[in-house]
């Protein structure tokens, strides 16, 4: 019996196309591996940072002590205000008859001026009253109890000058009135010997008007700053209060990131790390996690430290006035421009510092070891604090403009400037590329001495391993 036979065609192999879809797929799928396990590693070092004790315990006196600075102007204010100088009650017993041709009304009026001189004050320093030569003894008495300050007592000579007895109950080393009063007299003297002398009260007062004077500056300075004096006061205590709080938070941050990576290498937990992650991926997640920590406490003192400021213009307003914040504008308009950059450069800092203390820890043994590994970048971060906080008297010196383009000085350096009011736009276009280039080349630096380093337990690696680190 004959079997019959079927053929079952062959299939055609696979086109060639399938391997570089396979590819494609393989790299798209490691690109989102990466950014997954970045993620994952960033939020585990931000949960873990603001968790902390210590975290919440800083954030708290930080945000205090902006709240507490903001209203400093305004408790300043306060306290001017209800603590102004007395008025210095004057009484003139005139016995000389009219003195440079003015009655005693005008005469009364006269003296103030010259005491109190063009003060447009609704207080003014001296009081002045002219009373009658029947009340000398009882002024008299008063001044000698200290109920009076000043008494002047006006009398004719036989030959018509002037005669002047001042009575006081203070000595005359100590008598803060007396320059003021001998100015009063001279002057007093010479308009009654030019009204003798037939001189028109014009003429008197043309005497006295002041010269026509033309200052001309041969040497004008170059960027002088014309803002008010209160805003340039307020900018150079924010700038000492910046540059204190960017050198304490990268310092602070920045070792974080070091004692972390020493602290997972000592445990020898980085070998349970590096099977699920890259040693690229650990140190990008976990700078940008403990960064993201120390923007997210700093971004509080910001926004709580503008709405303070911004607090004092109605706070002052119902206090003084409508006209009596004047000081507070000007120090909310220097304050919030330095508070937001103060966040620009804290975050730039950050990055620079945080990624040169991650290669550092990546080469010791113990976390112990990590404080004295970033000795070096502690010391670069160190002289651009000391830098700040010189240059605040020094804010438009030559050596100031250099340091503030250095990477490495120009997060305290700059804020300095800013807030001294001595930085152009252009300036500050300039300095943050050059800090982000800086970053990069750290960063790629940090990267490869951190992807060998931290598999290097138990050594302590020479100049000449670090660069062939460098080198891989």
């Amino acid at each position: 019996m004959s079997q019959k036979i079927t053929e079952t065609p062959v299939s055609a192999p696979p086109e060639q196309e399938q391997p570089q879809a396979v590819t494609v797929d393989a790299g798209g799928s490691r690109l989102q591996n990466n950014i997954r396990n970045m993620r994952l590693i960033i939020v585990r070092e931000y949960k873990a940072q603001i968790r902390q004790l210590s975290f919440k315990i800083t954030t708290v006196i930080f945000l205090l002590l902006v709240i507490i600075g903001s209203f400093v102007p305004t408790v300043v204010q306060l306290i001017t205000s209800h603590n102004k100088p007395q008025q210095t009650s004057v009484r003139v017993v005139n016995n000389a008859g009219s003195v440079a041709g003015l009655d005693n009304a005008s005469l009364s009026r006269s003296i103030g001026t010259i005491l109190n001189g063009a003060s447009t004050s609704s207080t003014p320093t001296f009081a002045i009253t002219v009373s009658s030569s029947d009340e000398l003894a009882s002024l008299q008495k008063q001044v000698k109890d200290g109920k009076l300050d000043v008494l002047l007592v006006l009398e004719r000579a036989s030959d018509q000058t002037l005669r002047f007895t001042y009575y006081s109950n203070s000595n005359a080393e100590s008598d803060g009135n007396l320059s003021q009063v001998q100015s009063l007299v001279q002057q007093l003297n010479a308009l009654d010997k030019m009204h003798r002398l037939g001189l028109t009260q014009a003429q008197i007062g043309s005497l006295y008007a002041a010269p026509n004077l033309s200052l001309v500056d041969v040497q004008p300075k170059s960027g002088q700053d014309t803002r008010p004096e209160s805003e340039i006061v307020a900018g150079y205590l924010l700038a000492y209060a910046g540059d204190i709080l960017v050198f304490i938070a990268v310092t602070l941050y920045g070792m974080g990131v070091a004692m972390g990576v020493g602290e997972e290498k000592g445990s020898r937990v980085m070998e349970i790390l590096v099977n699920a992650a890259t040693p690229l991926q650990l140190m990008v997640g976990k700078v940008v996690g403990i960064g993201a920590a120390g923007l997210t406490q700093l971004g509080a003192v910001v926004v709580i430290g503008i709405g303070a400021f911004l607090l004092q213009i109605p706070l002052q307003s119902v206090l003084f006035g409508p006209h009596g914040g004047n000081l507070t504008l000007s120090v909310t308009s220097a304050a919030i421009p330095v508070l937001l950059f103060l966040l620009l450069y804290f975050i730039l800092g950050f990055l620079l510092y945080a990624t040169i203390m991650a290669g550092a820890g990546a080469l010791v043994k113990r976390q112990e070891e990590a404080r004295n590994a970033v000795q070096l970048p502690l010391m670069l971060l160190m002289g651009g604090y000391i830098a700040g906080e010189i240059g605040v008297y020094y804010a438009s010196s030559t050596w100031m403009k250099v340091l503030s383009f250095i990477p490495f000085f120009t997060p305290t350096t700059m804020l300095v400037r800013i807030a001294g009011g001595q930085v152009a736009w252009w300036e500050i276009v300039i300095t943050i590329p050059l800090m982000l280039i800086t970053i990069a080349l750290c960063a790629w630096i940090s990267a490869r001495i951190y992807r060998s380093g931290i598999l290097m337990y138990g050594q302590k690696p020479t100049l000449r391993q670090l660069v062939k680190l460098m080198g891989r």
